[in-house]
């Protein structure tokens, strides 16, 4: 007999079963999806077999053959995340032309393909891909917005701006270690903040008013984008904005943040350490007000030549983890304030908080927060992926739904899911989510909530759902 579902079950073909591929599979899967991921290798086959309830076919996935076997014909939506452009842009033009596959997201890593001069390039009447990811550009511009606030080791916009999401480590100079979610709203009761998650030895507590944050705990808090500053300050932050930063590694990281820096008038003095002479001669051209020198960054007098000791930021970017890993302990044994660490192996993570390295970012959370907000339904806005997956930040909007006209106190809402803040739809204004807090029809919510509790969260909102 089979199972009812009060949502419309989606059919996704995912191709590549790469660390990120892997991950939006097993997001699908345990959300009742009917899921088919296609991948070229036996070996990554084998180990998605062995972890999840999917269907699986070897081969590539721009092959009309191969896309046929995995049912493309009634397929809502084909992701394209292998190792290949060209694969990922094939196999959505053929997903396209040749079974009507209505989504098609596609990993483009190669920044000539993404170049502004060719941009009708990815259109329904060129290559038909819905959504475009670039791992690159993404955590540029992660990187960026975590230089704005340097206290954060997540800083998030939510509803055109207007309200943040700061991923903030607790330390032993923070003023709040101890205190109650309940004694900290009180005590800054004109401060709009609010404290939805907070990950502890490895796992996520959604706090309730009498849970304590403790020295070591990693908080996620949702507030008034105005406050930022003095929210940072509350929990002990008050660094200023980096006057100087380095970055370390010319590849398509490094060069879209330096371009990012120079763009956006960043006003920091920025340098590049680029190990290959012919890329640093080459980058030099694309880059104006940034310097470069061409040198190892493991060489303790190229860091010297770049003043590293007089350096606020340093931000290891090259494709080589234990380099990025290294650089980071060496510049900081030299002075060297604060480090943002890219690291592609997850198996790192643990060890390098007691090395001392600050901000660590994987480009593989960064493309899989961005696929997963791009696959919510109906009126979800934005999704943020939190710690690997394991929660999800969202940004819903309040349209003839259960949760309309009620106060957030009568909603019950269920365990693992805590609403942060609204802009509230009749004067846009910024509300912190309190029980005596009416929601009313237009209203954009920020919530958090447990994954598994997705579908839960779904149903609040259900009468404006529907893929």
């Amino acid at each position: 007999k089979k199972k009812k579902y009060w949502w419309k079950k989606m059919k996704v073909i995912i191709c590549g079963a790469g660390e990120v591929g892997k991950t939006i599979a097993e997001h699908l899967s345990k959300e009742d999806n009917d899921v088919t991921v296609i991948d070229q290798s036996q070996e990554n086959i084998n180990e998605i077999n062995d972890t999840l309830d999917v269907n699986t076919i070897i081969g590539s996935g721009s092959q009309p053959s191969i896309l046929d076997k995995a049912g493309a014909r009634n397929a809502e939506m084909i992701i394209a995340v292998t190792q290949s452009d060209e694969i990922n842009m094939i196999a959505c033009e053929v997903a396209n032309s040749q079974f009507n596959v209505p989504l098609k997201v596609a990993r483009v890593r190669d920044q000539d393909y993404l170049d502004p001069n060719y941009q009708s390039l990815f259109s329904k009447n060129q290559i038909s891909v819905d959504l475009i990811i670039s791992p690159e550009l993404e955590v540029a511009e992660a990187i960026r917005r975590r230089l704005i606030a340097p206290g954060a080791f997540d800083i998030i916009p939510f509803s055109e701006k207007k309200i943040v999401l700061l991923g903030i480590k607790i330390e032993k100079n923070c003023p709040l270690i101890n205190n109650t979610t309940k004694n900290i709203s009180s005590s800054f009761a004109d401060l709009k903040m609010n404290i939805v998650s907070l990950t502890r030895k490895d796992s996520i507590i959604v706090p309730g008013d009498n849970d304590k944050i403790k020295i070591g705990d990693s908080v996620y808090v949702v507030a008034d984008t105005e406050h930022l500053n003095r929210v940072m300050i509350a929990f002990g932050h008050e660094e200023t904005k980096a006057n100087s930063v380095i970055i370390v590694g010319g590849g398509n990281i490094g060069v879209s943040l330096a371009k990012k820096l120079e763009d956006s008038k960043f006003g920091a003095k920025t340098k590049l350490i680029e190990l290959n002479k012919k890329r640093a001669e080459t980058i030099t051209s694309k880059l104006n007000d940034t310097l470069i020198i061409n040198g190892n960054s493991l060489d303790p007098e190229i860091l010297k030549e770049a003043k590293i000791f007089e350096t606020e930021t340093i931000i290891p970017v090259t494709n080589k983890d234990e380099v990025n890993i290294l650089t980071s302990l060496l510049a900081k044994k030299q002075g060297c304030k604060k480090t943002i660490t890219l690291i592609n192996d997850s198996t790192y993570r643990s060890i390098l908080e007691p090395l001392g390295i600050d901000v660590v970012l994987s480009p593989k959370s960064i493309t899989v927060s961005r696929i997963l907000s791009y696959i919510r339904k109906g009126k979800i806005r934005q999704v943020y992926s939190v710690k690997e997956g394991e929660g999800e930040v969202m940004e819903a909007d309040a349209v003839a739904s259960t949760i309309v006209n009620k106060k957030i106190g009568d909603l019950k809402l269920p365990n693992g899911v805590k609403m942060g803040a609204i802009l509230k739809k009749n004067n846009d204004e910024v509300v912190i989510a309190k029980d005596d807090v009416t929601i009313e029809n237009g209203d954009r919510i920020i919530l958090f909530s447990l994954s598994k509790m997705i579908k839960k969260v779904e149903k609040l909102f259900s009468v404006s759902f529907g893929f």
